[in-house]
């Protein structure tokens, strides 16, 4: 009986040892887990950081996310439709042009032109009141002596300056190239500017840039106030083909 206590005794030591160390690879197998998601864990949140703290990469981001709303944002706008020149003014009696000859002025070099509103000829004539100081008024005449050449059959385009500086006037007009800009009519501060406004049907002191439609037979046909577009051009096309 002692000796069988004794077995017992040993097989009870054996099997308490072999649950431990059973115990102790399956604690040690958590652990290595533990650690191991701590390390991704570690690595992605530093590769996060990387990124943000990166200027280049964070610019890039930011701006593939505002073209992308750019994008989005124009093709949801709407198309503004051309605008149809002289719409509404065509149907009323047209205001013959003042006959009292204005100044004229020119590049070093260039030829002045004709005292006078050229018109009649079988042509249309736009004729387009600006400034040396108007920028949106610089900016539209290679526009408008292209259409020129366009129309050439059928439309002339005159210019009238309402400088008031005419040092101002020469200088821009000596600054153009040989096809640009180089002379033009000029009618000066004061009273004779403002007769001949009236005379024409317009504003005394007018908001630049404006224009003039003049028919064939030298009679205003409309005003367009404010600077012409590309855009423009196929509606000026249908009203000298009229």
């Amino acid at each position: 009986m002692g000796r069988l206590s004794l077995v017992n005794e040993v097989g009870a030591r054996r099997l308490s040892l072999f649950t431990a160390l059973v115990f102790s690879a399956a604690l040690s197998g958590c652990e290595q887990k533990d650690v191991r998601a701590e390390e991704g864990a570690s690595v992605t949140k530093s590769r996060s950081v990387a990124i943000a703290a990166n200027p280049a990469t964070a610019a890039a981001a930011a701006a593939t996310q505002s073209a992308t709303k750019s994008s989005a944002a124009a093709s949801s706008a709407p198309t503004k439709p051309a605008r149809k020149l002289c719409e509404g003014q065509l149907d009323k009696e047209g205001k013959a042009l003042p006959k009292k000859p204005i100044f004229a002025r020119a590049a070093s070099g260039a030829p002045e032109p004709e005292a006078v509103v050229p018109s009649g000829g079988g042509k249309w004539t736009w004729l387009n009141f600006w400034a040396a100081w108007c920028v949106p008024c610089k900016e539209e005449i290679p526009r408008l002596l292209g259409w020129e050449k366009q129309l050439s059959s059928k439309l002339r385009v005159a210019f009238v300056s309402l400088d008031d500086d005419q040092r101002q006037l020469e200088q821009f007009l000596n600054s153009q190239p040989a096809a640009g800009l180089r002379s033009t009519l000029w009618l000066r501060e004061g009273k004779e500017r403002e007769d001949w406004l009236l005379a024409a049907g317009q504003n005394q002191d007018p908001e630049l840039p404006l224009h003039l439609l003049i028919d064939p037979a030298g009679k205003v046909r409309c005003a367009v106030q404010g600077a012409v577009e590309d855009s423009d051009f196929q509606s000026l096309q249908a009203l000298v083909a009229r």
